[in-house]
C-alpha cells in the first residue's frame, strides 16, 4: 500500500502537528465541528464552554486529558484531518475513557478487564478521528468521519495530491499510536466501523475486538491494539511509520 517514495510524497503536501497550543487545539476543535456536528450531526451541539472566544467549536470533557493530533494540507494551509489520543490523567488512573462512558452496554467488562489491570495508566483511546471533507476521495463514503469523497477538487488540489487522500485516515491512526507508544502505554482502544478495523489490518495495524457492534457515530465496535505491530509491520510501512513517527516526537 506505501513504501518510502510514498512517504516522502505525503510529506511534500501535507505536515503533521501535535496540536499542543490554544490556538492550535481550537482548529482541532473547530474541524469537529464541522464534521461531528454540521456535517454529520453526531453531536447535537458544539460546546465551546471551555474556550469563550471560539465559536463553532466540539469539546468534551475528554480533551482535558487528550493529546491532539492535526494534518494540514500545505498547498492551501487547510487542516485535513485530526485525531485525539485520550490517557486518564497520573492523578486520576481511574478517568474513564470516552469508550467506557459512551459505549459500556457494547462489551462485557470481564473482556476488557486486562486494559485496566493494577493501578499503573496501560491503555489510552484513539478518538474523534475527523478528517474534513474537501480531503475525502468516494462520494459514498460521507456517512463516516474517516470517509473519502472524490468529486473534491477544490482548494488547487491536483490529481497527484489527491493520491494521497486515502492515507490521511491511516496516517492519523499510525500518529495515534505513536503517541500511545511514547507515552509507554501498552494497549490503544479504538471505537471503530469493523469494515475500517479490517483496513487498518491490511495498512498493517491489527486491531482485535472487544465488543459488540452497536450504533454509536455510525456501527462502530471496541478494539484494541498494542505495539507488537511495530515490530511485524512490512518495510515499506515501517518507513511510513517512521517518516512521522520522528517528525511528532521531535517537534
Amino acid at each position: 500500500m506505501a513504501d518510502k517514495s510514498l512517504a516522502n510524497h505525503f510529506h511534500d503536501y501535507f505536515s503533521i502537528h501535535i496540536a499542543d497550543t490554544i490556538e492550535l487545539k481550537k482548529d482541532v476543535f473547530k474541524l469537529r465541528c464541522d464534521v461531528y456536528c454540521k456535517e454529520l450531526g453526531y453531536e447535537k451541539t458544539c460546546n465551546h464552554s471551555e474556550f469563550s472566544d471560539c465559536e463553532n467549536c466540539e469539546i468534551d470533557i475528554f480533551d482535558a486529558y487528550s493529546k491532539h493530533i492535526l494534518i494540514q494540507h500545505k498547498t492551501s494551509g487547510k487542516y485535513a484531518g485530526c485525531v485525539r489520543l485520550v490517557t486518564p490523567p497520573p492523578d486520576n488512573p481511574k478517568a474513564l475513557l470516552p469508550f467506557e462512558a459512551n459505549c459500556s452496554q457494547s462489551f462485557d467488562p470481564k473482556n476488557i478487564a486486562f486494559l485496566r489491570e493494577g493501578n499503573a495508566i496501560k491503555v489510552g483511546e484513539v478518538s474523534r478521528l475527523a478528517v474534513a471533507s474537501q480531503f475525502r476521495l468516494r462520494k459514498s463514503d460521507t456517512k463516516g468521519p474517516e470517509g473519502i469523497n472524490t468529486e473534491q477538487l477544490l482548494l488547487g488540489i491536483s490529481k497527484e495530491q489527491l493520491r494521497y487522500f486515502p492515507l490521511i485516515a491511516v496516517v492519523l491512526y499510525f500518529a495515534a499510536t505513536s503517541i500511545a507508544v511514547h507515552q509507554h502505554l501498552k494497549y490503544a482502544a479504538v471505537m471503530m466501523e469493523p469494515a475500517l478495523a479490517r483496513l487498518l489490518s491490511r495498512s498493517g495495524i491489527s486491531f482485535k475486538q472487544l465488543g459488540q457492534t452497536i450504533e454509536y457515530h455510525g456501527h462502530r465496535a471496541l478494539f484494541y491494539t498494542d505495539g507488537v505491530f511495530l515490530e511485524t509491520l512490512p518495510p515499506e510501512l515501517k518507513a511510513f511509520y517512521q517518516s512521522f513517527d520522528q517528525h511528532l516526537t521531535h517537534n
